[in-house]
């Protein structure tokens, strides 16, 4: 015995020759839910269609039926890797552009200690003239250099060490 759910009552109980009746008239179709006795929730009529369609029907569908046919193995090659190369994701760092006028004011005013280069990113620069300046500063040839170098930094570098142009 099957009930039917249509219009969202439940009906029934029906024969399953009454619900091929009902299937073949179109009073419901293959997604109307279904239960009987035993079964732990609603199904489609169209997902059970064996317990519905007549033995004709079924035995048409059981002959058009050709089970796959698998291919013999061959032994004597390798068999295929495929390798896949993992996914790697690199981490993008957005520098900011620097301030072209901070860096003149901290090259005119801090340009001794290398701070104005700290600043743009050339690290290594500003550490050249931080230490020269610390251990030769009482040489009055080493400032006097380091002076002429930042003047010059100042009035040329445009881009800081990441290659942004300076704002």
């Amino acid at each position: 015995m099957y009930y039917l759910a249509i219009n969202g009552q439940r009906t029934g109980p029906y024969e399953a020759g009454d619900v091929q009746r009902m299937l073949k008239q179109g009073a419901i179709g293959y997604e109307t839910l279904f239960w009987k006795d035993g079964m732990m929730d609603w199904e489609t009529v169209g997902s059970k269609r064996q317990l519905f369609e007549p033995a004709s029907q079924q035995a048409r569908t059981t002959q058009s039926y050709q089970p796959p046919q698998y291919q013999q193995p061959q032994y004597g090659q390798p068999p295929v890797q495929v390798y896949q190369q993992p996914l790697v994701v690199q981490p993008v760092f957005m520098n900011p552009a620097k301030s072209r006028v901070a860096y003149i004011l901290l090259g005119l005013f801090l340009g001794g200690l290398g701070v104005h280069n700290f600043y743009a990113g050339y690290g290594g620069k500003g550490a050249t003239q931080l230490l020269l300046n610390l251990f030769l500063f009482w040489t009055i040839v080493v400032p006097i250099g380091i002076g002429i170098w930042v003047l010059i930094e100042v009035c040329t570098v445009d881009h800081d060490a990441f290659g942004n142009r300076m704002m």
